[in-house]
């Protein structure tokens, strides 16, 4: 492996480190923020859902933007566009802490939306692999984020605004990394070997059924996912368990989608049709929805730990897909812009959805069974996407 190709497949498994982890890390230091900037708890919930929306709209523009400056830029703008983000957020006043979130989830989005066109660029040969490699690096770092927010806290004198800002030390050498990359690229050297994202003709990709099947297979699993995310603690709480309970189970969905990434992507590669995975993970995601009925602690456990193993093998198949069903960097990186603005736009919706359903017929089963409706959906608008072919 050529040393600019090791520096690439680094930068790959760093960029996807630090996707998740200045939101994951936000969500524990909620009480200790509505302390010190005399926000409520209402208010400052609406960061996370302010970052969805974020990253719904301009998920859809990043690949023009690539288009037209090219993946390695791309990337360090994304990198530069988190640490100006960071440092709004962390050190200016209460616009500020939304105005750098907004900022830094533009600088995320760019992220989320290039990795399946960098391994398509770099890695044709190991895209399962690699998508499982770059996926479960995102998820085992959001979970960290969660877990050191408080320890992290508790160094700097219980100061969560400067607990936040210590992402940007994480963040500030892979920056470094990537302007590596980026002026090491033989594509600096030469036009004719731009590093821009090339196609000979662009794709319609509103017209594929493949990928709206794609896309709407994506926004559905994003929807349970973070639906799920937001309700689970609460679910758990009116079965009469202790909020401590809720929050074991939820760590649990979330850990258990560490080793379905890791798998997943590297089994269907190898298939000629990734449909049998998509229905699995639909599946899944029905049976666990199924089990969140039930008042017995095993059962829900089993529940957690099968809606972790959906939710683990469903994202990291739409990561995959968007590689294997298109031909050109441009298309993969416009089929994962198209999809993750669909996912985000119903990721932000679903817990409000779910809310509603709940607080309208006083039950969390109809609340459930809305998911449960979801998933045998997402399995038939699914399938199309996981047969074998290309879009472009």
């Amino acid at each position: 492996m050529k040393k600019q190709t090791r520096l690439i497949l680094l930068g790959i498994f760093l960029l996807a480190a630090i996707l998740r982890i200045p939101l994951t890390s936000v969500g524990p230091l909620l009480p200790r923020l509505n302390q010190t900037t005399g926000l409520s708890m209402t208010t400052l919930s609406q960061l996370t859902s302010i970052s969805l929306l974020v990253f719904a709209f301009t998920s859809i523009i990043v690949a023009r933007i690539a288009t037209k400056i090219g993946l390695n830029l791309s990337i360090v703008v994304s990198i530069i566009l988190m640490l100006i983000g960071i440092f709004i957020r962390s050190f200016t006043n209460n616009f500020g802490l939304f105005l750098g979130t907004i900022i830094l989830a533009v600088g995320i989005c760019f992220g989320n939306v290039l990795l399946p066109a960098l391994t398509k660029r770099y890695f044709p040969q190991h895209v399962g692999k690699i998508t499982s490699g770059y996926t479960i690096t995102m998820n085992f770092m959001g979970a960290v984020g969660s877990s050191l927010a408080i320890p992290v806290l508790e160094k700097v004198n219980n100061l969560p605004l400067i607990a936040l800002a210590t992402v940007g030390i994480i963040i500030i050498p892979i920056l470094f990394l990537w302007l590596l990359i980026y002026f090491s690229s033989p594509s600096q050297q030469s036009a004719s070997t731009n590093s821009k994202i090339t196609a000979p003709a662009p794709t319609n990709l509103y017209r594929s059924k493949t990928a709206w099947s794609l896309a709407t297979f994506m926004g559905i699993q994003s929807l349970i996912f973070y639906t799920c995310v937001a309700w689970l603690p609460n679910i758990i709480d009116q079965k009469g368990y202790s909020p401590a309970t809720g929050g074991f189970m939820l760590g649990l969905l979330q850990l258990m989608i560490l080793p379905a990434s890791f798998l997943v992507p590297m089994l269907a590669e190898k298939m000629h049709s990734q449909s049998i995975f998509i229905i699995i993970a639909g599946s899944t995601f029905i049976v666990g929805i199924t089990l969140l009925l039930s008042s017995n602690y095993i059962i829900l456990l089993l529940a957690s730990i099968l809606l972790g193993l959906a939710t683990g093998a469903s994202f990291s198949l739409c990561l995959m897909l968007f590689t294997l069903r298109t031909k050109q960097n441009e298309t993969a990186a416009s089929l994962s812009g198209m999809s993750q603005t669909i996912g985000y736009t119903l990721a932000a919706l679903g817990p409000t959805i779910f809310g509603l359903i709940a607080t309208h017929t006083n039950s969390i089963g109809w609340a459930l069974l809305f998911l449960i409706i979801l998933g045998f959906l997402m399995i038939i608008l699914g399938f199309q996407a996981g047969r074998p072919g290309t879009i472009d």
